[in-house]
């Protein structure tokens, strides 16, 4: 009897502890999904267009309480830089109903990888981007060949690829599909090298490019000198070539495209 008794204490002791334990988080389950709320209306334009979340660090759970706000419906720019939200925070979120009016869509710092980017592709609801900046995602050659070729993008005018692991065969799919409307192109510090820069020095897919970043990519006179030169890009305003192993053959290419038709260089 005595041990009966004292088991039977024991389990009532070990349900009134979880009973306690449950007290305790469901209110800060609440508090959590109210405090999230309340800090996107802080963050959220007066117009209800633009939410800006840059910097928060909202994660994978963040990602997906915003998936299911109805606030979503009128945002057209939501900037999300440095919040972790990883694949399977970007996975939720393009499932989500409530994201088919944005434009405008900032993912710098998510760690997202292939498999993100390929989330976003597969969504059936960014279908009006105009703006996609996917800086330090550790994007390679096969994400960016899949969103290249996604008839979903064909209407950016501002992508920006910086700080990835892109290659010259990125380049290639880059250079082979409808970019007509673009006029922003980022991809400083990643690894085209030389054979990327030839690849983008012939292409004809890009006539209202404005702006080209392709700086630290281990080029060198070899891949810089056919771009200065390169008739391709009627439009284009800024070349940045910055931070790469360049030599004089480039300043006197410089100087050259200066005197014909000048346009801004960025080459130290």
């Amino acid at each position: 009897m005595r041990k009966k008794a004292k088991l039977n204490f024991v389990i009532f002791k070990a349900l009134l502890g979880a009973l306690l334990w449950l007290t305790f988080l469901i209110p800060n389950i609440v508090l959590a999904e109210a405090n999230f709320s309340e800090l996107v209306e802080k963050r959220l334009s007066k117009n209800g267009t633009i939410l800006d979340l840059g910097g928060l660090k909202i994660g994978i759970s963040g990602a997906k309480k915003l998936a299911k706000m109805e606030k979503l419906s009128k945002v057209t720019a939501l900037l999300l830089q440095g919040n972790k939200i990883q694949y399977k925070g970007m996975k939720v979120l393009a499932k989500s109903p409530f994201v088919k009016n944005i434009k405008q869509l900032d993912l710098w710092g998510n760690y997202l990888g292939d498999l993100g980017l390929k989330a976003l592709i597969d969504s059936p609801n960014f279908n009006n981007l105009e703006t996609l900046k996917l800086w330090n995602n550790e994007i390679g050659d096969d994400g960016l060949e899949l969103m290249i070729n996604s008839k979903k993008f064909k209407n950016l005018k501002t992508l920006l690829l910086n700080d990835n692991f892109v290659t010259e065969r990125g380049v290639g799919y880059i250079v082979k599909v409808d970019l007509s409307k673009l006029e922003t192109l980022g991809l400083f510090r990643n690894r085209i090298g030389d054979e990327g820069a030839l690849i983008f020095a012939v292409a004809n897919n890009l006539p209202n490019l404005k702006t080209l970043y392709i700086g630290q990519n281990a080029l060198t006179d070899v891949g810089s000198v056919p771009m200065i030169e390169s008739s391709n890009f009627p439009k284009l305003e800024l070349l940045d070539l910055s931070l790469n192993s360049l030599g004089k053959e480039t300043v006197k290419a410089v100087f050259k495209r200066n005197k014909k038709n000048p346009i801004q260089i960025i080459y130290r």
